[in-house]
C-alpha cells in the first residue's frame, strides 16, 4: 500500500484514464476539494482517496468505460435508515449540474 500524498498526486493518477473521463475526474477532484477541504488527497492502491482523521471518506476509480466515485463503508452518506441495501459508489459517465450538486451535498454530508 504505498501512498503519495497531495493534489499533485491525485491529479497526476486521474491524467491517466481515457481522455473523456480524465475530465470527469478531474472535475470529481475539484467538486470534493471545494466542498471538503479538509479532506487530505492522496493515492494508494493505485486509486485516488481522500481521507479525514485517517479514515476514507471518498475514492474515484479511473476505467476504460466509466470512473467510478464511491465513499468508504464507515463514512456512507448516501445510507437510509431502514433500508436493506445502501449505495457505496456510481458509475459516472458523464457530469451535469444536478449531479454535481448531489455530489458535493454527499460529500460535505460524509465529511462534517
Amino acid at each position: 500500500m504505498f501512498t503519495k500524498k497531495g493534489d499533485a498526486a491525485v491529479l497526476s493518477k486521474l491524467s491517466e484514464a481515457p481522455a473523456e473521463y480524465r475530465e470527469i475526474g478531474e472535475r470529481l477532484h475539484r467538486i470534493i476539494r471545494e466542498s471538503a477541504p479538509s479532506l487530505e488527497p492522496i493515492v494508494r492502491w493505485g486509486l485516488p482517496f481522500y481521507v479525514k482523521d485517517g479514515k476514507d471518506i471518498c475514492y474515484i476509480k479511473p476505467d476504460k468505460d466509466f470512473i467510478a466515485f464511491g465513499f468508504g463503508e464507515v463514512v456512507n452518506p448516501a445510507r437510509e435508515e431502514g433500508a436493506h441495501m445502501h449505495p457505496v459508489a456510481w458509475n459516472i459517465t458523464s457530469l451535469d449540474a444536478a449531479t454535481e450538486a448531489k455530489i458535493r451535498a454527499l460529500v460535505e454530508k460524509a465529511a462534517a
